[in-house]
């Protein structure tokens, strides 16, 4: 008998992987909600509005700074020790995110 997948993928749920994978966490919709309530945030005022470990925010921050749709001022370009870094949503890329989802599901 071979392997079982580690994760069910059903046919034709491709469209729908990046958008699940990026949207599908609680922390990062919350991180991306409070973004976009209140541009220009640092990592240490969303931890303390969320609620969550600041070491858990920052994963999560780059995660989502990676994938485009939040932007970090300055820009991650390595080792940011002792800068204080901005972060705010990318609306369009957001919205672009969430209407690939619809389209996966239907919605559209």
């Amino acid at each position: 008998m071979g392997a079982m997948p580690r994760v069910a993928q059903p046919n034709g749920s491709e469209e729908a992987q990046e958008p699940v994978a990026l949207l599908g966490n609680l922390i990062r919709t919350s991180v991306l909600r409070f973004l976009r309530a209140n541009p220009d945030a640092t990592s240490a005022s969303i931890s303390e509005a969320l609620g969550v470990r600041s070491t858990t925010i920052h994963a999560y921050l780059s995660d989502l700074e990676r994938a485009g749709l939040v932007i970090a001022d300055p820009p991650n370009m390595g080792e940011r020790r002792g800068i204080w870094v901005k972060y705010r949503a990318n609306d369009e890329a957001i919205t672009d995110l969430y209407l690939r989802l619809g389209l996966a599901i239907g919605e559209f």
